[in-house]
């Protein structure tokens, strides 16, 4: 049995060619699985955690969680959440406002976490959150000596890995002071019989690596610009007959001919294992594969449920809601041809519904959380609005894997098209003053006429659209925020465009009608 085992481990590696960066050493007894980075000499840079006297780190935006296990073939790992402050119900992380990950970074916070927030104020009694009386979370306080100070105060508990909890668990003074994580907990357990407190967190798969030439990448790869994104980087692309395995972070052999394949494995297996083990082993992936499909579609149903609930919530008109099929046709399948443009998060397309009408369809990038959020945004926003000087909503779809809008075409275009293009001629004064004219009715509706106010805070030519006659229309709302009517300004992280952001916004973080103008 030593020899067949030997020569399926040789066939093995020679099936495979490594790139630049090797996965990392363990760190301790645990191993460091491609493609998180513990050194800048192996694994993937971006996905950098650290090994400190034998125990892995991650470090978040302002704080550092040890980390209590990795499973590689999920793409998830697990931190234990900050321990209480002696004797209190307070957070140790609590000054730095609890867990705060980087959006921007290929990590974020999973729906398998049961989140209590401990130790609120009673606003937080006002919130969507389960805080009622027979809350699982008193059910935790009362039989965990550990968390016993937490007894006699609100408290709430929820599912993790919403818009607004995929990449931070917030604690702060006025509003809840200590928090609690379980991964994948049965409820229906006795307290004694859960899991460890942590916060699992999910990673993106890793793309093929950088490199800055050939010597860069292992055998089996060549360095070359990556064309689809024209950033001007080059990266380690496999050679014909190698696919790119993010997972392990290899290039993987290709197998062109299934029959032959199939073959050539088929005396090994027959070497390795006999028939009842054959039959075993594929009842048991089977199971699985079911299990899984049967956990995504849940997903999805759960994820499908929440964005409807988000885009009905702002108390304002409802959107159409589209279905898949609807959309697929109208865009006949989001053919290349019907692309209209592509922006930060996402992409447009033009379609034409079943009754002729002519629209616009917007499309969060897969995978991209952020723009997911933006889109979503969107259509709370334009739910509360219609003027004939801002793009006009006909509805969305939610059930797709990344949520999609649809606009009423507008067919000339954005001002920067016209203004950097050959049309530029077509823009006489007049056109101009009345595109400004237009665009500032549009604002002034959103800043004075709306209830409550909206501050759009992404003002550019490219999210003005013209109409056949030239006339503008404000557009792309993804990043816009409703106002409190009693408030003088909104105190936020300032987002939007360099070059036209506005410089008091910028340096003091506050968001005002004046910011937009």
């Amino acid at each position: 049995m030593a020899k067949p085992l030997l020569l399926a481990a040789l066939l093995l590696t020679y099936a495979v060619c490594t790139l630049s960066l090797p996965p990392c050493p363990p760190c301790g007894s645990t191993a460091v699985p491609y493609p998180l980075s513990t050194a800048p000499n192996c694994g993937d840079p971006s996905y950098k955690i650290r090994c400190a006297t034998g125990t892995l780190l991650f470090d978040s935006v302002n704080n550092t969680y040890p980390i209590t296990s990795i499973s590689p073939s999920i793409q998830r790992l697990t931190v234990a959440p900050s321990s209480f402050i002696p004797n209190t119900c307070i957070a140790a992380d609590l000054p730095s406002n609890g867990l705060q990950l980087n959006a921007s970074a290929p990590f974020n916070i999973t729906s398998s976490n049961t989140i209590f927030y401990l130790n609120c104020s009673d606003s937080i009694l006002n919130s969507p959150l389960n805080c009622t009386s027979n809350s699982l979370c008193h059910v935790y306080a009362n039989a965990t000596s550990s968390a016993s100070d937490c007894v006699n105060t609100a408290c709430c508990a929820f599912r993790a890995g919403g818009s607004t909890t995929s990449y931070r668990i917030r604690v702060r003074e006025s509003g809840c002071r200590a928090y609690r994580s379980f991964v994948n907990l049965d409820q229906g357990l006795p307290v004694n019989r859960w899991p460890q407190p942590g916060v699992e967190l999910q990673w993106i798969l890793p793309p093929e690596p950088t490199c800055g030439s050939q010597r860069d990448c292992g055998s089996g790869s060549t360095c070359g610009p990556d064309r689809s994104s024209n950033s001007g980087v080059n990266t380690c692309f496999c050679n014909s007959g190698l696919q790119w395995d993010p997972v392990t972070g290899v290039c993987a052999e290709e197998c062109k001919d299934p029959d032959s394949c199939g073959k050539d494995r088929t005396a090994l297996i027959a070497g390795l294992t006999v028939g009842l083990g054959v039959a075993l082993i594929a009842l048991l992936i089977g199971f699985l594969f079911y299990k899984r499909r049967l956990r995504i579609k849940e997903e999805q149903e759960r994820l499908t449920r929440e964005r409807e609930e988000i885009l009905n919530a702002g108390g304002g008109k409802s959107a159409k809601v589209f279905t898949g099929k609807e959309i697929k046709k109208a865009t006949n399948n989001f053919a290349k041809d019907s692309l209209l443009g592509v922006g930060g998060y996402g992409e447009v397309y033009k379609g034409v519904l079943e009754d002729g009408t002519m629209v616009a369809v917007k499309c969060a990038k897969l995978g991209n959380t952020k723009g997911t959020d933006q889109v979503l945004n969107e259509v709370r926003i334009l739910c509360q609005v219609n003027h004939k000087n801002l793009v006009r909503l006909l509805g969305c779809c939610v059930e797709l894997e990344q949520p999609l809008l649809v606009y009423e075409f507008v067919p000339n275009g954005t001002l920067l098209d016209h203004l950097q293009g050959g049309n530029r001629g077509l823009l006489s004064w007049k056109h101009r003053l009345n595109i400004a004219h237009a665009t500032a009715e549009g604002l002034a509706y959103l800043h004075f006429s709306a209830v409550p106010p909206i501050y759009h805070r992404d003002v550019k030519s490219s999210n003005i659209l013209l109409e056949e006659k030239l006339n503008g229309k404000v557009s792309d709302f993804g990043l816009s925020r409703l106002a409190h009517t009693d408030l003088s300004h909104i105190s936020t992280c300032a987002q939007g465009t360099l070059g036209y952001l506005d410089p008091e916004y910028y340096r003091n973080y506050q968001l005002t009608d004046k910011s937009d103008v």
